[in-house]
């Protein structure tokens, strides 16, 4: 990708997210989006997985009637068919599609999120009424879409597309299951949401995992949070898995929902090759540490540390399993929403604070994925 109009369309981002905190401007997300969308559809071919999908989508045949199995899970076949159709062969138009619907569906959850973060009852940000909400809400557009493709976003949709798909309506669904007084409607949304996701990766079966989370967890005390995160930290740098050895490589590959990956295990040569021993990654490190500093906080939201709750979760099972290859395209599915929590927890900073966190974790996490998206130049 190119590093130049990276780093231009990040500094845009940091611009706007200033300015409109003290200017209302309407539409301000497609200034984030339509730039988002271009870098993405003219990556080179060079980025991971990416002439894989340019090839599939010159195979494919738009006809909804003639279905051929080309691997890949029937939402994402399906979604490619109506792309076709509209779009030809054009690899950068259907590279558009999927990022613009990413991006809007996230959007969507987001607002959702913001306005349920808003008027729960211990919350000392909460709007009196609709149009306040509304003011807010158009104050932080740039900042929850930058935190998004910091990292995931642009791992999402320029290398892992189904993956990138299929956490989006797994985001979506997570702004149903923290609503606080939740009807029979939004449990028959969640699971449409959790069914659509399962249909463009096999592996959003964890989704049902982080739905009981959001659901069901509770905010804990500071002392068991700070309990939990050494833990964690004890667990991932004493190299636990590596001890575990074959018994953690026999209870992956046992499990059937996670087929996808475990075919991936296999085709590194089974448990002789699937640890990776040595290695330690800066991007748990980062998630690690940020994991005290959002514990130290005055937020009292609900929302706020059931995200969390997802969050640590994600470390846990990262810390677990750190040397099995490929157990990120699991923790993904929790860490994923990492940038919720860090979206929450800067709207209740300082100005100081605030700058200092956000292009903290912004730059940070635009490092670790352009070592991915960018690795010949590494």
């Amino acid at each position: 990708m190119n590093l130049i109009h990276i780093i231009i369309f990040i500094l845009g981002c940091f611009m706007f997210s200033h300015i409109e905190k003290f200017y209302n401007i309407p539409f301000a997300k497609w200034v984030f989006i339509i730039p988002f969308c271009f870098l993405i559809a003219n990556r080179s071919l060079d980025v991971p997985d990416t002439e894989p999908y340019f090839n599939y989508l010159i195979n494919e045949d738009p006809s909804i009637i003639y279905f051929e199995n080309y691997g890949y899970e029937a939402g994402f076949q399906m979604f490619t068919k109506i792309s076709k159709f509209i779009v030809g062969e054009n690899y950068n138009l259907y590279f558009t599609l999927i990022t613009l619907t990413n991006l809007l569906i996230i959007d969507i959850a987001l607002t959702r999120i913001f306005n349920i973060f808003c008027f729960e009852e211990d919350d000392t940000f909460k709007a009196s009424n609709s149009l306040e909400s509304v003011e807010l809400l158009n104050k932080y557009s740039i900042l929850p879409l930058t935190l998004y493709v910091a990292y995931f976003g642009i791992y999402f949709n320029a290398i892992v597309l189904r993956v990138g798909m299929s956490l989006t309506f797994l985001v979506l669904a997570s702004s149903f299951a923290i609503k606080p007084q939740k009807k029979i409607l939004d449990y028959l949304i969640i699971v449409a949401l959790l069914f659509v996701s399962y249909s463009f990766h096999a592996i959003a079966v964890l989704g049902i995992i982080i739905i009981l989370l959001l659901i069901y967890s509770k905010q804990q005390s500071l002392k068991i949070y700070i309990w939990i995160c050494t833990l964690i930290g004890i667990t991932y740098f004493s190299n636990l898995t590596f001890r575990l050895g074959d018994t953690v490589f026999g209870f992956i590959t046992s499990l059937n929902t996670l087929a996808y990956l475990s075919g991936k295990l296999s085709a590194y040569g089974g448990d002789s090759a699937m640890f990776d021993v040595t290695k330690i990654s800066m991007k748990f490190v980062f998630f690690w540490l940020m994991s005290f500093t959002l514990i130290f906080n005055q937020i009292k939201s609900k929302v706020y540390y059931k995200y969390f709750n997802v969050f640590i979760t994600g470390l846990a099972f990262y810390a677990l399993f750190r040397s099995v290859l490929l157990v990120e395209r699991v923790t993904d599915f929790f860490l994923l929403f990492s940038f919720v929590v860090f979206y929450l927890f800067l709207i209740k900073q300082s100005a100081l604070k605030f700058w200092f966190y956000y292009i903290m974790i912004v730059l940070l996490q635009l490092t670790f994925v352009l070592r991915i998206t960018n690795h010949k130049l590494v």
